[in-house]
Order: structure tokens, then C-alpha cells, then sequence
């Protein structure tokens, strides 16, 4: 009786009390170059190329960083099928009509499942995943649970659902890192992007109100 109420972290059936926590400064625009499947280990191997960030930290070009679940309890993936009807944006209409038409069009899509088997199959045949969104929930006594959004091809939503005992991280290179040290990367990134945003906003200002301050 006691093991049935063990709480599980599952993301289509999070309790309300869980709290996601983003992955997205770090994998964001990162691609997903390879997913591999231990089901006798019951390990599921996620590798990213982010190529922004190897830039930014002087990191080795060909370096990846590798998400290893472990105890894996779950593994699914979902795409949405765009609505086969006929769909346009009159020319001459206003920016928040298409924004209209294009949410009406979208919200005739279906979801649908996808075999995850043929997932990793597509990615080793060198098709690309692109991460738009990932958000993880850890709980001390209910394991680790994780969400992918990723654009396959450029055209292709997909949704990507693990559920684990334990996440660990590490590069290509077998140099293990807390989540901690991984979300800093991204965060370190993001800061930087943010301040040279600021700093040619703040040039462009000066320019437009006569000031000689290079751009």
C-alpha cells in the first residue's frame, strides 16, 4: 500500500505542488545531435552541440554536452500534425489579424505520438533537432522528469518526455558538471548578449541625439 502512494513525477501528471525549472539559458537553440537508448542498462543518452556557448567560452569546437538519465521509467515523444485544410494570410491584413489567423490555424493541429525507437533513428540518419524549449522537475523522492521542445527539420514540432531516478551531466569528454555549473553556462551567455544589447541601443541614442560616439 505504501508504494502506491509513492508520488511520481511524470509531466502529464505533475502534482500541483511541482515546480519546473528551465533549461532553456543553456539549450536553447541547442542541437540535438543524438539520442541513444540502453534499455537493459535502462539509460537514455542525450547529446547537444551548443554552438554558441563552446564560442563564448573558448571550448573545444567539437565538444558536446551529454545528459544521462538513468533508471529510466518512461520515454515518449509527440509531434504535431499540421490541419491539412487550406490556409493563407490575405495580403493588406494587420499585424494582429494574421497573428489571429495563424493561432485559429494552429489550434486545428493534432497531437500525435511518435515512436521514439524511429525518433533516434532519424537523428542518426542526420536529420536535425533543434531545442526551442526544456524545462526539467526533480523531487529528492519522486526522481526527474524532463520536457524537449524541438523543431525536427525546421518544419516538425515535437514534444519529447523522459521520466528517470537520477539525471547526471557531463561533456564529450567525460568531465562530469552539476546542474548548476550547466545552467551558468547558458546564464553567463545570456547576460552577455543581454549587456551588448544594451551597450549598442544606448550608442544608437547617443547617435540619434548628435553625439560622435562610435557604434
Amino acid at each position: 500500500m505504501e508504494d502506491e502512494k509513492k508520488l511520481v513525477l511524470d509531466w502529464v501528471h505533475l502534482p500541483p505542488e511541482a515546480t519546473a525549472e528551465s533549461f532553456w539559458d543553456s539549450l536553447h537553440d541547442a542541437d540535438l545531435k543524438l539520442v541513444t537508448s540502453d534499455r537493459l542498462l535502462r539509460t537514455v543518452r542525450l547529446e547537444f552541440d551548443v554552438r554558441h556557448l563552446l564560442d563564448f567560452h573558448n571550448l573545444p569546437e567539437d565538444l558536446r554536452f551529454v545528459l544521462l538519465l538513468e533508471g529510466v521509467k518512461s520515454a515518449r515523444i509527440t509531434q504535431s500534425v499540421p490541419w491539412p485544410g487550406e490556409f493563407s494570410v490575405p495580403k493588406g491584413v494587420s499585424r494582429e489579424e494574421e497573428h489571429k489567423l495563424i493561432v485559429d490555424y494552429q489550434s486545428k493541429w493534432r497531437e500525435e505520438s511518435f515512436s521514439w525507437s524511429e525518433f533516434e533513428t532519424c537523428l542518426i540518419s542526420g536529420h536535425t533537432a533543434v531545442v526551442l524549449d526544456a524545462e526539467s522537475v526533480n523531487g529528492p523522492d519522486a526522481g526527474f522528469a524532463l520536457r524537449l521542445v524541438l523543431q525536427v527539420d525546421g518544419d516538425t514540432y515535437t514534444e519529447l518526455f523522459l521520466r528517470a531516478e537520477r539525471l547526471t551531466i557531463a561533456n564529450s569528454e567525460g568531465e562530469a558538471m552539476s546542474l548548476e555549473e550547466f545552467l551558468k553556462l547558458g546564464e553567463s551567455y545570456w547576460e552577455a548578449f543581454a549587456a551588448r544589447g544594451e551597450a549598442r541601443r544606448a550608442a544608437e541614442a547617443a547617435v540619434a541625439a548628435g553625439d560622435n560616439v562610435p557604434l
